[in-house]
């Protein structure tokens, strides 16, 4: 994959449209307790943080990450320090901001968030994510917290600007097409775990994720063997460990 150049290709990018359409929800956002970052390597997301905070969306803003599967090479603090620190760059006392800086995927970005929202008698979060991560975050956060009010936004982002900065770099593009096409799996698998509230997958998105995966973007796609290594480790049943591997 890693001397694969599909960055211009035609029916790749119209399939990074359909991924686009389906997880991006545009939902219309109201004020919360507290705004809720997940930690990842995109920078936009503290700054769409602060910007929602001066604009009075959030009472805190809480910041969730430690270091993971890309970031743990890539940055010298935690996802949540880094996120704290640009907030207070831009104007963000230290008193409004919280951080938990050890879970590393977005369902302990909540389990290990949770004592802090409790602590602080939160009923309704602001999650933000990256745009492409909208859907799978807000399931993963109805199944992890589910007596909390949730909704969720990005940093603004046209489908036009996104792939332009896909486009950029040939590794980046790989990798960052294989993370959506193990996104769409995750969003199939977790459920049965218990990890994401089930979703409905259209049959746009099936076909959308066989054909990136046929294409090579397999880099983040669980194997059977991963699946059943999951099911062991967590004691947990999943019915067909063939299925959409």
């Amino acid at each position: 994959m890693e001397n694969q150049d599909l960055r211009y290709d035609k029916d790749v990018l119209s399939s990074l449209k359909v991924i686009w359409d389906f997880m991006k929800l545009n939902q219309t956002i109201e004020p919360c307790d507290i705004i809720f970052a997940c930690g990842c390597s995109n920078m936009d997301i503290p700054r769409k943080c602060v910007e929602l905070f001066k604009n009075g969306y959030g009472k805190k803003i809480l910041f969730s990450g430690g270091l993971g599967k890309i970031t743990k090479s890539e940055l010298q603090k935690t996802e949540a320090e880094i996120y704290r620190d640009i907030a207070i760059s831009e104007g963000i006392l230290e008193s409004d901001i919280f951080i938990e800086n050890q879970s590393t995927n977005t369902g302990d970005n909540f389990r290990f968030s949770e004592p802090i929202l409790e602590k602080n008698n939160v009923h309704s979060i602001l999650i933000v994510h990256f745009a492409t991560s909208e859907r799978r975050t807000l399931a993963a956060a109805q199944a992890v917290l589910p007596n909390y009010r949730v909704l969720i936004t990005s940093p603004d982002l046209t489908f036009s600007e996104f792939l332009s900065r896909l486009q950029q770099d040939v590794n980046y593009f790989n990798r960052n097409v294989s993370l959506l096409v193990g996104d769409i799996q995750r969003m199939v698998i977790y459920p049965q775990f218990g990890w994401q509230k089930e979703v409905e997958i259209p049959t746009s998105i099936i076909q959308t994720y066989y054909f990136l995966k046929e294409k090579g973007f397999t880099q983040f796609i669980y194997s059977p063997s991963d699946i059943l290594e999951l099911s062991r480790k967590h004691s947990l049943v999943f019915d067909d460990p063939n299925l959409f591997s």
